[in-house]
C-alpha cells in the first residue's frame, strides 16, 4: 500500500492506496512529502526506483530484509535502513520488520515489509493536527521523528523485558523452588535480539551525523543527538540486563542447591533414625535355634516397643538440635 502524506505549516493532505505513478505525480517539492510504502515486492520497488531515480545499491538494501542497520550517502539523497521492532503481547515475542528510509529534497520515503501496524501512529496524528513542530520544520525533522518513533519502541520493549526480569527475581526470592531456566533463556534471547539491531543503528546514526551535513539543518542536529543519547542508554541497559540475568541464574542455581541440600538433610535424618531399627530387626531376624527371648510370650511386643522408643528419642533429639 502506498500512502502519501503532504504538508506545510498551513496545508495538509493524505492520499492512500496509490499506485507508484499516482504517488509520483502527487509529490509537490514545495511542501514536505512523506511517502510510506508498505510493500517490498520487487516489481513495486523497481517501479518506484525508476520514478524517483533511486540508486540500484539502495534497491538491494531495501529488498534485503536481513540487512543490519546502516547509513549511505549519495549525491542528492541519503539512505538509512534499520529494524522496526514491536512486542506481541498475545504471543509474548518480539516482532521485527525491515524499515528503509530514503531522504531526497522535501521528500521522505519509508519502505516497510507490510506487516500489520507500525510505530508511526502518533507521528501521523501530530502531522494531521499540527501538534508540535513537525509541520514547521523540513524533511530532516520528519526523518528525526521517524527514527525517534522506532527508538521509542525499542525502549518500550526494553522496559517490558526489565519488568520480566524484576518479576522473576521477586518470584525467585519468594519461592525458592520455582523453575525459571527457560524463562531466563527466553528473556536473554530477546535482549540479544534488541542489542543486535541497536548497536549497528547507533553506529549508523553516528556516521550519518558526520557525513550528512548537506541533508540535515544545523537546527536539527540536537534532535539527532537526542536519538543518539537514547541509543546509548539502551546500549548501557543491555549490559545491566545481562548482569541481572546472570545474577538471576546464580540465584536460581543457589536455590536449587539449597533445595537439594534440604532433601539430602531430610533423607539423612530418616536414614539415621532407621539405622538402629534396622540393626535390631537384623539381629532378631537371625535363624538360630536357641536365642534369648525367642520363646518368651512378651518378646515381640518388647522388641517393637524398644524400637519405637529408640526412633522417638532420636527424632526428639534431632528436633531439639534443629536438624530438621
Amino acid at each position: 500500500m502506498f500512502t502519501l502524506t503532504q504538508y506545510s505549516s498551513t496545508d495538509y493532505l493524505v492520499a492512500e492506496e496509490l499506485t507508484p505513478s499516482e504517488a509520483f505525480k502527487l509529490v509537490d517539492k514545495s511542501k514536505i512529502n512523506w511517502l510510506d510504502i508498505e510493500d517490498t515486492e520487487k516489481v513495486s520497488i523497481d517501479e518506484i526506483s525508476d520514478l524517483f531515480d533511486i540508486h540500484h545499491l539502495i534497491v538491494e538494501d531495501i529488498m534485503n530484509i536481513e540487512q543490519l542497520p546502516k547509513f549511505e550517502r549519495f549525491d542528492d539523497h541519503m539512505f538509512f535502513t534499520t529494524k522496526m521492532l514491536s512486542f506481541n503481547e498475545d504471543e509474548d515475542l518480539i516482532v521485527k520488520e525491515h524499515l528503509s528510509i530514503l531522504i531526497v529534497e522535501n521528500l521522505v520515503i519509508t519502505f516497510q515489509e507490510g506487516l500489520p501496524g507500525d510505530a508511526f501512529d502518533d507521528l501521523r496524528n501530530r502531522i494531521k493536527v499540527g501538534k508540535g513542530m513537525v509541520r514547521k520544520y523540513g524533511d530532516d525533522y520528519l526523518f528525526y521523528r521517524i527514527l525517534e518513533a522506532v527508538v521509542n519502541h525499542y525502549h518500550k520493549i526494553m522496559e517490558k523485558l526489565r519488568g520480566k526480569i524484576d518479576y522473576l527475581e521477586a518470584k525467585a526470592l519468594e519461592n525458592t523452588s520455582i523453575d525459571m531456566m527457560q524463562q531466563v533463556i527466553d528473556i536473554q534471547k530477546d535482549v540479544n535480539l534488541l542489542r543486535k539491531y541497536t548497536i549497528p543503528m547507533r553506529e549508523a546514526l553516528g556516521k550519518m551525523r558526520v557525513e550528512a551535513n548537506e541533508f540535515i539543518e544545523q537546527t536539527s542536529v540536537n534532535y539527532f543527538q537526542d536519538v543518539q543519547d537514547k541509543l546509548d542508554y539502551l546500549a548501557a541497559s543491555f549490559d545491566t540486563s545481562r548482569e541481572m540475568l546472570r545474577d538471576l541464574m546464580d540465584l536460581h542455581h543457589s536455590n536449587q542447591n539449597n533445595e537439594m541440600n534440604r532433601v539430602m538433610k531430610t533423607l539423612t535424618v530418616v536414614s539415621a533414625i532407621f539405622i538402629p531399627l534396622t540393626f535390631l530387626a537384623g539381629l532378631y531376624g537371625m535363624n538360630f535355634r536357641y536365642m534369648p527371648e525367642l520363646n518368651s510370650e512378651w518378646g515381640y511386643p518388647v522388641v517393637v516397643t524398644v524400637m519405637l522408643m529408640m526412633a522417638g528419642v532420636m527424632a526428639v533429639y534431632m528436633r531439639v538440635k534443629k536438624w530438621f
